[in-house]
């Protein structure tokens, strides 16, 4: 396979399933589905590891989270374990997603910002029952901001397939 359309299958496969996980749109009951999205995104993080090893990195970190939260665990330390692993496996998808940003070459500036806002409520609002209301608003609001990550990644995919 040519150089450049290893690349461009990479940020592909990294902006389809950037688009997969944003209109999931859930914070809860999405572990498999959001396993098979990370999968999907560390095959094309796999592709550019040549270039950077980073953003695999924190997709294998990710499937290790998400392995883990797909698991039965209930009650006890996990009251409180499961939530704040869930938050981390957000931050890691915002690192990632920075990561990749640079990497592609695209603008790497107002979208993680705007994840970032979200993703910050969301990862207090979720400890606190009373705000699970405000949990799912921010939820939605990153999954939005999303998009606009896997619309940057298919432009990156365009960019390398036209050998720009």
């Amino acid at each position: 396979m040519e150089k450049q359309n290893r690349r461009a299958l990479a940020y592909l496969l990294i902006g389809i399933s950037a688009a997969g996980r944003a209109l999931l749109a859930m914070p809860d009951n999405t572990q498999i589905q959001e396993l098979s999205l990370t999968v999907l995104a560390v095959v094309g993080y796999l592709l550019v590891c040549r270039r950077t090893v980073a953003p695999l990195v924190c997709g294998a970190l990710q499937l290790v989270l998400e392995l883990v939260l797909c698991g039965s665990q209930s009650g006890g330390i996990w009251q409180w374990l499961l939530p704040a692993l869930r938050a981390t496996d957000l931050w890691l998808l915002l690192a990632t997603a920075v990561l990749m940003l640079r990497q592609a070459g695209q603008p790497a500036r107002s979208m993680p910002l705007a994840a970032a806002v979200p993703l910050a409520v969301y990862s207090v609002a979720h400890f606190l029952p009373s705000l699970a209301t405000v949990a799912s608003l921010a939820f939605v609001v990153f999954s939005v901001v999303l998009l606009w990550y896997a619309v940057l990644m298919l432009r990156a995919y365009n960019a390398a397939r036209n050998g720009a």
